[in-house]
């Protein structure tokens, strides 16, 4: 399809393009485009009459949780193990209300949530949930739960979901100790995450992430290495969040550099719901959830429709997600769960300007280069989940297939750039966990699984004038595919000990066709190990002591780096980690401390802009993650929470270059979230913080740099007993709005502040709404569960 790009002109944008035929853009690219089209249409189309039987019995009460029949439970066993329940020390039982997935038994019932609560709002306290909460079982405890590994981590659940402000999906992410999130403000484009002092100017790359275990890393991307867009991600579906800082988890392999981020999605509801919403810069948001429970198939579906003028001129955003789901009982204790996904969005970027000018007054913050900047997207997938037997002792497996469609016109001072990417991507991984014991002894874990994924990966890059083709500078064909095996072990030789290792082997092989300079084809398959070894001590009940060592890589992106360089290596990292928790009644502090070292430093001041090489690099610093329960009574709880994350990133032998750029030197949170009982079952409920980022120098030699700056963010909710919700959040920056995103346009060393460019944030977003819910049962519906609750 690339080829055709060069050879035919009428694959060339056409002028004058409006927003409204921007969908379009490449429809005459490839017959295999329209095709994708109708397929869209016919998944938005086609998807309710699908839900009907099952979305008719939302009127049915759900059935209590006290007359659930727990899941048959079939006997594991290991090759020459006999396996039995291992020593636990005495520990109340996770739940998804408790940070979201693992249980050592059937779940208890949840409390009951008053009638008009959102999904996974009330009850359960707030010392459990978001930052600096327990989150699930103990790092003793013998689990594949993130909060059992010997590394840091962060649980969030449906409940804490409901309580922050989210006005996008970075907001997910930002009160998480370690975590830097950075909004671009170009449009539609994924945000800028980071952990573990690696930029956050390269979307997010250098983070594994995966939604119901489909990988969501855009690998040999022409947009940046590893690319990752979460706006497919409705935050209303989400279930639960596992973040672990560092590569210490064998699931994740590509791109677990400063640690993977699992999000699993919701299996249904006992109510639907639905959302209108708007704001500030004529925003408007609509969602429609439609769920019931007790029918064969369980259905969960989400419909969203987004609009935004933007702040800045030219950011405007369109947007529509359709996400569709069900879940049906297979056998005694199986549940398999079929997913389809459409998503599109067109949207205008206003680029980015002169720091000084913007500073001095000279030039409206709000100002667009180019006014046909901008681009499009269109996501598709099919996503089958299945998973039988008790929590711990599980196989599961997932199986997905995917179209991807991305476009962007971008200026960045030296003329417009249209990259172009589309893909077909397919995959899966399957797993398989035992848990008990070694003749009747040694209580063990252990975990197996192997990854696959496939990617078939037209690319084009070219100069354009108002999105019309002048002259192509890349066209390429890439056919990638990752194979992948991992283990790990856990085994308690004491009650108080508890050691785990493990390690994953990626195997990966390209075969790259570059049609505008054939000889720069190449055929290669490199692979990499990353073993993983851990300790955890819980020398008493309210302390856990832990460290670990663990290796993560991200792959070769083959247009961006591969193409002119046949040697290149997956980039791989060294990490250690040394950390100690401790809880007591209305007290949590988790605190760790760390060093990184990586290989080669691949660094890309902006999309379209070259990729450098910056040599080895140390990251070094230490997180602190807090959490009091000011009040914890029944139907009220208020807790307040801080956290502080310090690092140091400084190349290696490159004297006198000495810093790796756009690496703030902290990222602290302190805030509050609260769940109040008001009057009968009406409740007040919601999350305010302020952040607070330390400079980030932008030249090797830390001759320029940002300012420090802050930003407030609160939600306000207020749930009614009829059924209503009615919420409002803002996002304030008090002072410097120039610095979450400042990139240097210039040399790496010798830039002047002249070569500094930035996307201003606006000083003030506000957002307002009202959530309806209906169906489910008349007086108080149960909290969402990891359990299925047909018969």
């Amino acid at each position: 399809m690339c080829r055709d790009l060069v050879s035919r002109c009428s694959c060339q944008p056409r002028p004058g393009r409006s927003r409204s035929d921007s969908a379009a853009l490449l429809g005459t690219l490839s017959a295999s485009v329209s095709g994708m089209t109708l397929v869209r249409i016919a998944m938005l189309t086609a998807m309710p009459s699908l839900f009907v039987p099952a979305a008719a019995q939302d009127a049915a009460p759900a059935t209590p949780p006290e007359q659930r029949a727990a899941a048959p439970q079939s006997p594991s066993h290991l090759p020459t193990l006999v396996v039995t329940a291992p020593r636990r020390a005495a520990r109340a039982p996770s739940s998804t209300t408790r940070g979201g997935t693992r249980t050592a038994a059937p779940a208890t019932p949840a409390p009951a949530a008053p009638a008009g609560a959102s999904a996974g709002t009330g009850g359960g306290g707030l010392m459990s949930t978001g930052p600096g909460g327990d989150g699930g079982p103990g790092r003793g405890q013998l689990s594949t739960a993130a909060s059992a590994q010997p590394a840091a981590s962060t649980t969030l659940d449906a409940a804490w979901i409901s309580r922050v402000p989210i006005a996008s999906y970075g907001d997910l992410f930002r009160p998480v100790p370690g975590v830097n999130i950075s909004n671009f403000g170009q449009g539609a484009i994924g945000y800028g995450i980071a952990l573990r002092g690696f930029t956050e100017a390269e979307h997010g790359r250098d983070v594994a992430y995966a939604i119901d275990g489909v990988p969501i890393n855009i690998v040999s991307s022409i947009h940046t290495p590893n690319y990752v867009d979460l706006n497919t991600l409705i935050p209303e579906t989400v279930r639960s969040i596992e973040i672990i800082r560092g590569p210490f988890s064998v699931e994740f392999g590509d791109s677990n550099l400063g640690g993977s981020v699992k999000i699993e999605t919701k299996r249904s509801e006992p109510f639907s719901t639905a959302t209108a919403s708007g704001g500030s810069f004529a925003t408007g948001r609509g969602l429609l959830t439609l769920s019931s429970r007790g029918g064969a198939w369980e259905p969960y579906v989400a419909w969203e429709g987004y609009r935004t003028e933007g702040w800045r001129d030219n950011s405007f955003i369109d947007r529509y997600n359709g996400f569709n789901k069900a879940s049906t009982k297979v056998g005694e204790d199986g549940v398999l769960s079929l997913r389809v996904q459409a998503y599109g969005t067109d949207y205008g970027a206003p680029s980015y300007i002169n720091r000084d000018a913007v500073l001095a007054g000279t030039l409206s913050p709000r100002t667009a280069v180019n006014g046909t900047d901008g681009g499009s997207r269109y996501y598709e997938n099919l996503v089958a989940n299945y998973v039988a037997g008790a929590t711990d002792q599980e196989l599961s497996g997932v199986l997905f297939v995917s179209h991807d469609l991305f476009d962007r016109f971008a200026d960045f001072g030296g003329g417009q750039r249209w990259q172009h990417d589309e893909r077909s991507t397919a995959g899966g991984t399957i797993r398989k966990v035992w848990t008990g014991a070694l003749a009747e002894r040694l209580p063990l874990q252990i975990l197996v699984g192997a990854n696959w994924r496939s990617d078939s990966i037209g690319t084009f890059q070219g100069r354009t004038v108002a999105r019309h083709l002048t002259t192509p500078t890349l066209s390429a064909a890439t056919e990638q595919t990752n194979l992948a095996g991992f283990a790990q072990i856990q085994v308690k030789p004491a009650e108080w000990l508890k050691i785990t290792g493990g390690g994953r082997f990626d195997q990966f092989f390209y075969d790259v066709t570059d049609h505008l300079a054939p000889l720069n084809s190449t055929t290669i398959s490199p692979n990499i190990p990353t073993p993983k070894a851990g300790v955890s001590i819980t020398p008493a009940s309210w302390l856990e002591l832990y460290g670990n060592y663990g290796q993560g890589f991200r792959s070769i992106d083959s247009v961006l780096e591969l193409i002119g360089n046949p040697g290149i290596k997956p980039f791989r990292i060294e990490s250690e980690e040394v950390g100690a928790r401790f809880k007591l009644d209305r007290l949590s502090v988790q605190g760790d401390v760390w060093t990184t070292t990586s290989e080669n430093e691949s660094f890309q001041a902006a999309p379209g802009l070259p990729v450098t090489f910056l040599g080895a690099a140390r990251r070094e610093g230490f997180d602190i993650d807090t959490r009091f329960a000011v009040v914890r009574e029944t139907g009220t709880n208020v807790a307040l929470f801080a956290n502080y994350g310090a690092v140091r990133a400084l190349l290696l032998n490159s004297a006198p270059s000495w810093y790796v750029p756009n690496v703030p030197a902290y990222v602290a949170n302190v805030g509050v979230d609260f769940d109040i009982a008001t009057r009968g079952t009406e409740r007040l409920f919601g999350s305010a913080y302020v952040t607070l980022v330390g400079r980030k120098y932008l030249t090797q030699d830390g001759l320029l740099t940002t300012s420090p700056y802050s930003r407030v963010t609160g939600r306000l909710n207020y749930a009614f007993g009829d059924g209503w919700t009615a919420f409002t959040q803002a996002t304030w920056y008090p002072g410097d709005t120039t610095s979450e995103i400042a990139i240097n346009f210039g040399d790496v060393v010798n830039a002047s502040s002249a070569d500094i460019y930035t996307s201003p944030q606006a000083r003030l977003t506000m957002l307002a709404g009202l959530i309806y819910r209906f169906g489910g049962p008349p007086a108080a519906a149960p909290r969402p569960t990891t359990k299925m609750v047909v018969p």
